[in-house]
């Protein structure tokens, strides 16, 4: 099935846990955002997570895809130099132009993240 097809599936493409903060994803997806509270459930396992937060970059503040519908986090990250910032900008705005977007969730009833390239269905938005 080609992502595009259907607006109720958004795709993985990484994914990781910070502790303290929760399960951090990438998501590919053409929906106008995620509101707090979507729940996402694995088409694979059944499992399913909600959204807890869009991820915004500190250092792409204003440089960003904005949705006027989703919560928002700002995650702060350091560099060891302007260029390497500079990189990580415009993988960031590459990423968007893709509809990949990062995003908080939250584990329902388990502790796992999602695995890579894992198609979530876009079950509900309780908010």
């Amino acid at each position: 099935m080609n992502i595009k097809e259907t607006k109720a599936i958004a795709l993985t493409r990484n994914s990781f846990n910070i502790p303290g903060r929760g399960v951090v994803v990438e998501l590919q997806h053409y929906q106008q955002g995620l509101e707090k509270g979507t729940l996402l459930t694995s088409e694979y396992s059944g499992l399913s997570w909600k959204v807890k937060a869009r991820i915004l970059f500190d250092h792409a503040e204003g440089k960003q895809v904005i949705f006027k519908n989703e919560s928002t986090e700002y995650l702060l990250l350091r560099f060891n130099n302007s260029q390497k910032r500079g990189q990580s900008l415009e993988v960031i705005k590459k990423k968007e132009s893709n509809n990949i977007f990062h995003y908080y969730l939250k584990p329902i009833e388990h502790s796992n993240k999602p695995p890579d390239r894992e198609k979530l269905t876009i079950d509900s938005q309780d908010i």
